[in-house]
């Protein structure tokens, strides 16, 4: 999938119009290399935290300008009662902050193992008070099997931390949890999955089996590349269609599976 591109004249325009203190956004976009945290107050009511220095802001414009997870919130708009809606792979929150703002009843199980990530998904999740009860944050990370494993922080892009950066970046001791028990372990079934945890989806692809996916409505995959390269993009996309789904691009760098 190609990766979008930003226009720079209509970012600068929505900066303007949806962020109240829009100078310290055009601090992160502009400064880039400047450390330090930046709060972002959305037009809106909403609150960002994110890190200078870092890739946060990109992941704001994707989501808040880009129109990423697009048809993934226009889906959770139209669910009736009260949705139950997984992030897997919270990074610092901006999913389960749309999600909650989507639906105002949806309830949110969020899953981000390593610290520094986690320290400001929580200080974004109590930022902001309208949906902060309906945000459960869990210290883990969720994958094929249950264990103990190495997390590799990536200072320059958070976002893109993993099981995998053998070699790089700072490593955190993070408890994974099963994929498979995660979800048989919840009375409802799962309205709306969210996975951006770089390749450890093809570990629950090849762990999960057949009748827990069927306990899901609809999935936003960011799809990595295999890190043990056993199967290709195109063959894990195949999987998820014989489990039952139905494939979409997203607008931005993403798939939305449903049934």
């Amino acid at each position: 999938m190609a990766k979008y591109e930003h226009n720079k004249i209509k970012t600068a325009w929505q900066i303007f119009r949806r962020i109240e203190n829009w100078p310290a956004a055009f601090d992160l976009r502009l400064r880039r290399r400047r450390p330090g945290l930046r709060l972002l107050r959305f037009r809106d009511g909403l609150n960002v935290v994110c890190r200078g220095g870092t890739q946060d802001w990109d992941v704001v414009h994707e989501l808040f300008f880009a129109g990423g997870y697009g048809r993934a919130m226009s889906f959770l708009k139209g669910l009736p009662g009260q949705p139950l809606v997984l992030d897997l792979g919270g990074n610092i929150g901006l999913f389960s902050l749309l999600a909650a703002r989507a639906h105002p009843a949806a309830e949110i199980f969020a899953y981000e193992p390593g610290p520094p990530n986690h320290r400001i998904f929580e200080i974004n999740r109590l930022a902001n008070a309208t949906f902060s009860e309906r945000i459960h944050l869990h210290t883990e990370a969720v994958g094929g099997r249950t264990r103990a494993a190495e997390w590799f922080f990536d200072d320059l892009n958070p976002g893109g931390s993993s099981l995998f950066g053998a070699g790089s970046g700072t490593k955190f001791a993070v408890q994974i949890r099963a994929f498979a028990e995660l979800i048989n372990s919840l009375a409802a079934r799962v309205q709306l999955l969210k996975m951006d945890i770089e390749g450890a989806e093809f570990e629950l692809l090849a762990d999960t089996p057949r009748e827990v996916w069927r306990r899901i409505d609809a999935i936003s995959l960011e799809l990595h590349d295999d890190p043990e390269k056993k199967i290709s993009r195109l063959e894990f996309l195949n999987r998820m269609t014989d489990f039952g789904f139905t494939t979409e691009e997203e607008t931005v760098c993403s798939y939305f599976l449903h049934r």
